[in-house]
């Protein structure tokens, strides 16, 4: 080296001729203190300071990690319920329907590009956020709804204004307070926690900064950002268009089969009814397969929906008993028209049996595209043969739905297993 001083693995040369041949000069403690800070970046770390800190972070450690593994827990599950609150109410409102379409379609696709069923969990720590968030904003506001009650029953009671006066001051106070009191826990970030305890040191300290509102907006942006409702809904939204274009034609003629002349229905049923049934062959695979390339041409590769089932015929026919069976629910909600005081009910059902068959389509697919080859010739066959009635019953049962709908004929068009659902909104 130019420098001259020897590197961490080579033998310091003695200066000392009558000094034995391995033994090293000793070297004065500025000497190794500068190298050190050659070596280790500027930081010299004295061994007799650790050696007189006790270990108590890794007890703490050790003695705090069941809680917060049960505290994970609990928001995962907490996480979930949320989730499906979200979607649900989603699923009830028109045009935020395709997030919720789209969200389930993320579902498979993020299963196959991942290879494990758990994916099929998309942004459950987001969802516990945001249901923390309507949480803590509700029992915060509960104390003002009470207060609120009383003083409405106070004006039926009280004839007198000078008496009532004091309810409503009570009342303002109250919900000056409330307010500010949730304001103070969005700004630190809207988490449950941040409802149970205000930090009031923390409070004192950066109420009056400008970075503290500044920091606020940004993070609020960036987590609007981060649940990336914009590609669910275009997502959703394609994915929809895709499999109404496939249904559009035998739907059509299933519904001509009540209103045609009647020369016509005979002949608009025998073609619709058994084209209906073959579209819910392919549709299944071919929506999935668009979710996982998010390209809208995969719509019309029917080889390619074939050449998959053939690697993993067994487990996409299990798949595709799970996403019709799963959708029979909803059409039991639809025998008569949702009155408004449960108009969330047919939603909620869609949700909670679209998500598991969903993801047991992703995991189907999965295993099909992992797979290079087909499946022997035997199980490809057995399970075309087994799909048959299977898409032919759900068949049947959509076409009946009609003499059972509030809707008419015109409900077969509410094709939630692979569309949006319709609102179910009462009179």
């Amino acid at each position: 080296m130019k420098n001259g001083q020897p590197r961490p693995n080579e033998t310091t040369v003695v200066s000392n001729p009558s000094q034995p041949a391995l033994q090293a000069e000793p070297v004065s403690s500025s000497a190794a203190k500068s190298e050190a800070d050659q070596l280790g970046g500027g930081e010299v770390h004295e061994l007799s300071e650790f050696s007189k800190t006790p270990d108590s972070f890794g007890i703490l450690r050790l003695i705090g990690w069941p809680f917060q593994k049960i505290a994970r827990i609990i928001e995962w599950f907490f996480g979930v319920a949320s989730m499906i609150c979200l979607l649900t109410l989603c699923a009830a409102i028109p045009l935020l329907q395709f997030i919720t379409l789209g969200y389930l379609l993320e579902i498979s696709a993020n299963i196959v590009r991942q290879g494990k069923v758990r994916a099929g969990f998309v942004g459950i720590r987001k969802a516990a956020r945001i249901g923390g968030l309507l949480l803590g904003t509700t029992l915060v506001w509960m104390p003002a709804f009470q207060v609120s009650g009383i003083f409405h029953d106070a004006q039926i009671v009280l004839a007198d204004a000078e008496q009532l006066q004091p309810f409503g001051i009570n009342l303002t106070i109250v919900i000056l307070i409330t307010i500010s009191y949730t304001l103070w826990a969005w700004i630190r970030g809207g988490k449950l926690r941040h409802f149970l305890w205000p930090a009031p040191m923390r409070f004192f300290r950066t109420v009056l900064k400008r970075d503290t509102y500044l920091q606020a907006v940004q993070g609020f942006w960036e987590f609007i950002d981060s649940l990336q409702l914009k590609a669910l809904f275009t997502l959703g939204f394609r994915g929809f268009l895709g499999a109404a274009i496939w249904l559009l034609l035998p739907i059509l003629l299933c519904i001509g089969g009540t209103l045609f002349p009647a020369g016509l229905r005979g002949i608009s049923t025998l073609l619709g009814f058994p084209m209906l049934a073959i579209v819910l062959i392919y549709l299944p695979i071919l929506q999935t397969r668009f979710a996982v390339e998010n390209d809208f041409n995969t719509f019309r590769d029917i080889k390619s929906a074939r050449a998959i089932f053939k690697r993993a015929p067994i487990a996409l026919w299990i798949s595709m008993l799970s996403v019709w069976a799963f959708a029979l629910p909803v059409y039991l909600a639809k025998i008569q028209l949702t009155p408004r005081e449960v108009f969330l009910l047919p939603t909620v059902i869609f949700v909670i049996f679209a998500w598991p068959s969903r993801m047991l389509m992703g995991w189907a697919y999965g295993r099909a595209n992992r797979r290079k080859l087909y499946r022997n010739t035997i199980s490809i066959w057995l399970s075309r043969l087994a799909i048959i009635p299977v898409v032919f019953i759900y068949a049947g049962v959509v076409f009946l739905s009609r003499y059972t709908s509030w809707h008419g004929d015109w409900s077969l068009f509410e094709q939630h297993a692979l569309l949006i659902p319709i609102p179910l909104l009462g009179g």
